[in-house]
């Protein structure tokens, strides 16, 4: 038994891909990301520097990820801020 036809032509398949695709997805401006991880990392190092130049903050915002480190740079400061 054959499966009956779900769309009208192989455009509309693919229209519709592209809609369900949109749905699911974002675009991201290249370089405007490449900007940020650039920002991310250079923020990474100054606190590495600043850590191992004794700073008790840097220490405690101290991390090997970006992620965790931005997680403890939050934490921090919302403690800062009570």
């Amino acid at each position: 038994m054959a499966m009956p036809k779900q769309y009208e032509s192989n455009a509309a398949r693919q229209a519709a891909h592209r809609a369900r695709s949109k749905t699911r997805w974002i675009e991201v401006d290249r370089a405007a990301d490449e900007r940020h991880h650039a920002l991310l990392d250079a923020l990474q190092l100054a606190i590495h520097e600043a850590a191992k130049r004794g700073d008790e903050s840097a220490k405690s915002c101290n991390a090997a990820s970006v992620e965790t480190m931005l997680e403890k740079l939050t934490k921090y400061f919302e403690e800062q801020a009570r």
